[in-house]
């Protein structure tokens, strides 16, 4: 089944709002077996939205609306779908009377706009909305479909889920499957060389990649005719990327590296300068981290390095703050200070400025301390200074869990 995607909204369309809407819905409609053929996005106007409706049926025989079903006089989704499909628009007092009982539970006063939303077309289908006062509105005339969706991303996601896909199912009927994995400490590049072989190996499934700064994602999907063609592809992934493999597209290499650490009953602790403190974030963001983590300092100053991690003044004053040596001073002596299992150091040059012709902006130095034994990183990440920060906590993490892991 073809399916269109027409998001309705001035907000959308100027950039004020992020459509993450579309992203989800695509993303359901492609592991369910259909396929996503055009997404548009249209002003809060009828007769775009006419136009953008006729452009969607080109395209495919179903269309799926986000957004303009709110109480304003801006929210013309409804107008403009029953326009296209000549129809009545028609009051129904039962949806009415579920949005008094929404504001009613809140113990607010009903506005009067709100009555826009009990309206519905004289054909077709009610979708209920158990996060919010838009009902959904499914249409379906001469082979062609439309289903309206709420635009709060809370609201879209259930009544898709509770009252879109069940429809799809049906009509697309051959299921389809698929396994997602997610790869760090590597880029997309080396990845797709490392398995491009796959690709003529198992025509029939689809071999997707999704890259981000700090990981690469594949989601691998084809009929359920092809299990076994999966299954093996999915063996012979695994012990490719066996040194970057984390597990699949949901999970965070943060809370792995904890669990490990919980596992292995071992405890962490982390010195960092220009990263600021992002990495031991992303450490204690995870639930229970407290068990495993120690501490996090940022040492981001010369005095900070001397003063709270004990770095010798002359090798300071030798190397400079970013070198390998006190990356693997701030490393050893926070293990010595704390008594952590596991420390990790680091120390950088994130830009703009404080680069030089032998310390370029963008180096990075990573130390990380392993029950007795230091293993060191150097990178040098292009970028702002953003990114170059980002970059370095992805590695960091990264060979955190490839060295707690080997243990």
């Amino acid at each position: 089944m073809n399916v269109a995607i027409l998001a309705i909204g001035n907000e959308v369309l100027s950039g004020k709002t992020i459509n993450t809407n579309s992203a989800f819905i695509a993303k359901q409609i492609e592991q369910l077996g259909g396929k996503v053929t055009h997404q548009q996005v249209v002003p809060d106007n009828e007769d775009e939205i006419v136009r953008g409706l006729q452009t969607a049926y080109e395209y495919a025989e179903m269309v799926i609306t986000i957004g303009g079903l709110g109480p304003t006089v801006d929210d013309l989704s409804r107008d403009g779908v029953a326009r296209y499909f000549k129809t009545e628009l028609v009051f129904d007092e039962g949806i009415y009377e579920g949005i008094c009982d929404y504001f009613k539970r809140s113990k607010k006063n009903i506005p009067f706009n709100n009555q826009r939303q009990a309206f519905r077309f004289k054909e077709g289908l009610v979708l209920p909305n158990h996060n919010g006062t838009a009902p959904g509105l499914f249409l379906s005339q001469d082979n062609q479909s439309v289903f309206l969706l709420p635009g709060p991303p809370a609201e879209l996601e259930l009544m898709f889920l509770e009252s879109v896909k069940p429809y799809l199912v049906e009509k697309i009927g051959e299921r389809k499957i698929s396994k997602s994995y997610r790869l760090c400490g590597i880029g997309e590049s080396y990845a797709e060389e490392m398995i491009l072989h796959l690709y003529d190996r198992y025509p029939h499934l689809n071999i997707a990649p999704y890259c981000a700064p700090d990981k690469v994602d594949y989601i691998v999907s084809t009929m359920d005719g092809y299990e076994s063609e999966l299954e093996n592809f999915d063996q012979e992934f695994k012990e490719l990327m066996k040194d970057y493999y984390i597990g699949n597209q949901e999970t965070d290499l943060a809370e792995v590296i904890v669990t490990l650490l919980q596992e292995k009953r071992l405890k962490i602790a982390t010195a960092e300068s220009s990263t600021g403190g992002l990495l031991s974030s992303a450490l204690v963001n995870v639930s229970g981290a407290s068990s495993v983590f120690l501490e996090g300092v940022v040492t981001y100053s010369y005095e900070s390095k001397l003063n709270r991690l004990n770095i010798d003044k002359k090798r300071l004053m030798e190397f400079g703050a970013v070198s390998e040596e006190i990356a693997s001073d701030m490393a050893v002596n926070l293990a010595k200070l704390t008594g952590a299992d596991i420390t990790i150091g680091i120390t950088e040059i994130a830009g703009p400025n404080g680069g030089s012709e032998t310390k370029p902006v963008g180096l990075v130095y990573i130390a990380i301390y392993v029950c007795g034994q230091i293993h060191l990183k150097s990178y040098i990440f292009n970028g702002n200074r953003e990114k170059i920060r980002q970059r370095t906590v992805a590695e960091g993490l990264y060979w955190l869990h490839y060295y707690i892991k080997a243990l």
